[in-house]
């Protein structure tokens, strides 16, 4: 009985440890306990409670009680606390370069007319960024000018001059 729990406790953190980092973490439709993450949890808790129950002498049935309450309590606790936290956070923790487009920023290096330079902006997490920049403007921007963040695109922001007060 010990193989049976020690593989089910394998299994099970195998699984977990998948789930979490490669697949189930999104937010899908059915059933949560009966996703991959809800029934590789159930799996190590119920190979853990198998094993405590078998390591301190208990017998075949208090062992195999322990060994479900440990699997429903697992489940139960991955699904009903962790996951619904690791979603959210899922959903704020990267912010993309969009998020530059209204910030407003300095130039660091001086943006040439039709060239390209560099300007500093403080993101939405408060990180200093210093980014590639272009500006359409007919004159350059030179070295300390205030800007705003029009556009971004794969290599640069798009920044327009700030009139000063």
């Amino acid at each position: 009985m010990t193989a049976v729990y020690l593989a089910a406790f394998i299994v099970g953190g195998v699984s977990v440890l998948t789930a979490l980092l490669l697949a189930d973490v999104g937010h899908g439709d059915g059933m949560p306990f009966l996703s991959l993450t809800g029934i590789s949890a159930a799996l190590v808790g119920a190979g853990t409670g198998g094993l405590l129950g078998i390591w301190g002498g208990l017998g075949t049935v208090p062992t195999a009680l322990l060994a479900g309450a440990s699997a429903l309590g697992l489940a139960f606790v991955l699904n009903g606390a962790l996951l619904p936290y690791l979603r959210k956070q899922q959903a704020n923790s990267h912010r993309g370069r969009s998020s530059y487009i209204g910030l407003l920023g300095t130039v660091t290096l001086e943006v040439p007319a039709g060239g390209w330079g560099e300007v500093s902006f403080v993101d939405a997490d408060g990180n200093r960024v210093f980014s590639r920049a272009k500006s359409d403007e007919p004159a350059p921007l030179p070295k300390s000018t205030r800007v705003y963040i029009a556009d971004i695109d794969a290599d640069s922001v798009h920044v327009v001059a700030v009139p000063e007060p």
